[in-house]
């Protein structure tokens, strides 16, 4: 990698962390206050429906951002084609959400879902508009702006929740804060990020981008309803309140793990996509990726699932105490979870998104069948059942990445065995002194969570591992030199 790139990946790194630090912390800590005004059964009944708009959402876009990333150049025609193609299917999948509204809600047999989805159903629309201002972002790694209006329309739409909340509009809180914030990133991008669309589409544009994009479609298309059959199952055949627990625990689990791996995936495709010719520097940047957020994610994880319930009852309040097993049991998935989509990620820059689908078909057949078997025992056996379907999806998605890059699973378990270990003593040590000490207050938390970090840091100090030393010779010295430039 370059040193140009690598000032370049780690600019975006940086504003991508501060997204992370105040957007995403933000946007964590306005769902805490609402967990304490709502009810479980109010974000119940939001998740029941989610996974008709994560499908809507992936037809409306059907890959073109991928495809436009890759491009060298993005011009005006192709930026004008994805433009009018994602608008087209948004009003489309509107009228389909609107039409569709009241069986939907005769499925989950909740009347007030017809309403709610004929409302949030308008979102998709006010997506599409900002969907290429989003992916030219990505094109030039420009983080800076996407954390602005990320960071701005969390607080807007956050506070206009709140305020609801207060005044005792329920669920409808939920969906207000998804659509002003939707609002708020349309109008901010189009604002920081002025574009005059061109008048024209182009069938031979179309067909190179779908061309690209279909296979991400498809694979989306599979990826997203799994990721969500659970929920789907939970609202059909369980009641909304504990649905709504389970996805408070999911919250909390993605405040830690999804996001950084989004991140991570959001901030390598288009700066890795640039080394696909290169598999030596391909391979050694997901390496780097791996380890570092290892290093990262499974202490988290770990420290998470040892003081879920002083985390959940601390934060949220004692009536999300019954969410403690659910967030214990997505924390040893979310342990893996990350390098599981590094390594899809490696296939997508390699071009290979036939390999992508294929891997994504066989996965989803297991999850089936975990499935399937799992909800024979019960919610938990549900949840059980994705859990070991996300440690056989390891196996598999590191199929590929040793074929193609010479990266195999036993060489990505050596990069990250030391972080593992150390989270495994650090979780050991604080579950020993939690049945010492009363872990029960925020302060509390908060002071076993910090002793805790340091434990683990201090281990990989005195090991003298990879991990530290990158991060004393390279993350720190640079971060020094970019808060002076910024001077």
């Amino acid at each position: 990698m370059s040193e140009s790139l690598k000032d370049k990946s780690l600019k975006a790194f940086f504003w991508v962390l501060a997204d992370k630090m105040g957007g995403s912390v933000a946007n964590f800590l306005i769902t805490i206050f609402l967990a304490r005004m709502l009810t479980p059964a109010d974000f119940g009944l939001v998740a029941m429906i989610l996974v008709f708009f994560e499908i809507s959402s992936s037809f409306i876009e059907s890959g073109l951002g991928y495809a436009l990333i890759r491009e060298k150049t993005i011009t005006e025609v192709d930026k004008a084609t994805a433009f009018y193609f994602n608008l087209v299917m948004a009003v489309a999948f509107y009228a389909l959400l609107y039409w569709s509204a009241p069986a939907i809600s005769a499925f989950f047999n909740q009347p007030a879902l017809t309403a709610i989805v004929r409302i949030m159903g308008l979102n998709l629309i006010v997506r599409a508009l900002s969907y290429v201002q989003h992916t030219v972002l990505l094109h030039r790694v420009d983080f800076r702006t996407q954390t602005l209006v990320r960071f701005s329309a969390v607080l807007v739409s956050g506070t206009f929740a709140l305020v609801m909340a207060y005044y005792g509009w329920g669920v409808w809180s939920l969906v207000a804060r998804i659509g002003v914030m939707d609002v708020c990133i349309t109008v901010l991008f189009w604002y920081l990020n002025p574009w005059k669309i061109a008048w024209q589409f182009s069938m031979q544009s179309f067909r190179k981008l779908f061309g690209f994009g279909s296979v991400i479609l498809a694979e989306a298309l599979i990826d997203k309803f799994f990721r969500h059959l659970v929920q789907l199952l939970m609202g059909k055949f369980y009641s909304a309140a504990i649905l709504g627990l389970y996805t408070q625990a999911n919250n909390f689990c993605n405040m830690a793990v999804n996001n950084l791996s989004q991140t991570l995936q959001k901030l390598s495709y288009p700066i890795l996509a640039k080394l696909r010719d290169d598999h030596k520097a391909l391979k050694q940047g997901y390496r780097r990726m791996i380890v570092m957020s290892s290093f990262i994610i499974m202490p988290v994880m770990v420290l998470m699932g040892v003081l879920a319930e002083p985390i959940l009852t601390t934060f949220a309040g004692e009536k999300w105490l019954p969410a403690t097993l659910f967030l214990q049991l997505l924390c040893v998935a979310g342990a893996v979870y990350h390098v599981n989509a590094i390594n899809l990620d490696m296939l997508l820059v390699l071009g290979r998104t036939d390999l992508s689908l294929r891997l994504e078909i066989i996965k989803k057949i297991i999850t089936a069948i975990a499935i399937i078997i799992g909800i024979q025992f019960g919610v938990y056996g549900l949840i059980i059942g994705q859990v070991i379907s996300t440690y056989v999806a390891l196996f598999i998605n590191t199929y590929y990445s040793d074929k193609l890059l010479k990266y195999a699973l036993s060489e990505q378990l050596r990069d990250v065995f030391l972080s593992f270990v150390f989270s495994a003593a650090t979780g050991a040590a604080v579950f020993f002194l939690q049945n010492i000490l009363a872990v029960n207050t925020l302060p509390s938390v908060i002071l076993v969570l910090t002793a805790a970090m340091g434990f683990y840091i201090g281990l990989h100090w005195l090991a003298r591992t990879e991990e530290i030393g990158f991060v004393r010779t390279y993350i720190v010295p640079q971060t020094l030199k970019l808060l002076g430039r910024n001077r």
